[in-house]
């Protein structure tokens, strides 16, 4: 009989990809404002509507920071570090609320 006090070996077994986490945190944070958010390998692709321009948010290592997460709009300008989503959800939102 397993014991139920310890993990099972499949789930120790899982690899984590702090990228992919921070843009899918990314995601359902904006999905709970009612935005679009369709998460790819690596970065985000958000939308407010059909007709609103959609941004890409990246989540790669930026080495002036020691090469910390951080998210960052296409072309590499940062928005913030990976692990301060809701101050990149608020950056995106005022983007997608000012582009028409």
């Amino acid at each position: 009989m397993a014991s139920l006090d310890r993990p099972r070996e499949a789930d120790t077994d899982q690899h984590v990809n702090p990228r992919q986490d921070a843009v899918e945190t990314l995601a359902r944070l904006l999905r709970g404002q009612d935005y679009t958010a369709i998460v790819h390998n690596g970065f985000l692709v958000a939308s407010a509507g059909l007709n609103v321009r959609p941004v890409r948010v990246w989540c790669q290592p930026r080495r002036s920071d020691g090469n910390r997460l951080w998210f960052h709009w296409t072309g590499a300008t940062p928005i913030c570090e990976a692990d301060k989503p809701y101050e990149a959800l608020t950056a995106i939102k005022g983007h997608l609320e000012a582009t028409p």
